[in-house]
């Protein structure tokens, strides 16, 4: 198996880090039936999970309005805040492998297109925070994945550099940012797209614990 040498670890969050799908499809379908809709399967909602929370709205009802897509957007974060961990899980491995890279020294981010708010909040909540010098949310900066500048920003506010870094995400929006700042990037197939959907990776890993067996 390919081993790339790296300082820095930067990590999606829904579908690598941890899955939190069902309080998203949760908050998602609240929002729908407020809206006017019919609630969706969790499958469904999944599918379009990792543009952040306005494309996912866009696509779950794509006849609507902008102003009503802003709407729905402020009540899908109130109702997705109020029920941020009530069915989220980290994924097997994710802790013993975090752990592993800290007692290396590795450094590590998370680049995500939640919501810094909400990213930190469920970082703490599920006792993942500590591992992390830098987290850039899907409102830190002005732009998002598949943008490379929130890659870029975290390089920066994690110390790192470039030429020392991964990006680590299960979907295309993680390879094209990471491709676009210049890293190398891995693909988990066990997160919320199917491995024929995870194109523009360097290397594919059906596992997280695959990742101390390719990061050195």
């Amino acid at each position: 198996m390919k081993t790339i040498a790296a300082d820095l670890i930067i990590f999606d969050l829904d579908g690598t880090l941890v899955d939190s799908s069902h309080d998203i499809a949760h908050a998602a379908n609240r929002t729908l039936e407020l809206m006017g809709y019919i609630g969706l399967d969790i499958e469904r909602i999944k599918a379009d999970i990792g543009w952040g929370v306005k494309v996912l709205l866009e696509r779950l009802m794509p006849s609507e309005p902008p102003e009503r897509i802003a709407s729905a957007r402020r009540s899908f974060l109130e109702f997705y805040g109020e029920r941020l961990v009530v069915e989220t899980t980290v994924y097997p491995g994710v802790r013993q492998t975090l752990d592993g890279f800290a007692a290396l020294g590795k450094k590590m981010a998370v680049v995500t297109n939640k919501p810094e708010t909400l990213t930190r909040r469920l970082l703490d909540e599920m006792d993942l925070s500590r591992y992390f010098r830098a987290v850039v949310g899907g409102d830190t900066l002005a732009v998002r994945k598949p943008s490379p500048e929130p890659v870029q920003a975290a390089i920066k506010a994690a110390g790192g550099a470039n030429e020392a870094a991964v990006m680590v995400g299960d979907s295309p929006v993680d390879a094209e940012a990471g491709g676009a700042a210049g890293i190398f990037t891995i693909g988990m197939t066990y997160g919320y797209r199917g491995k024929e959907e995870l194109t523009g990776f360097d290397i594919l890993l059906n596992s997280f614990s695959e990742l101390k067996d390719v990061i050195r």
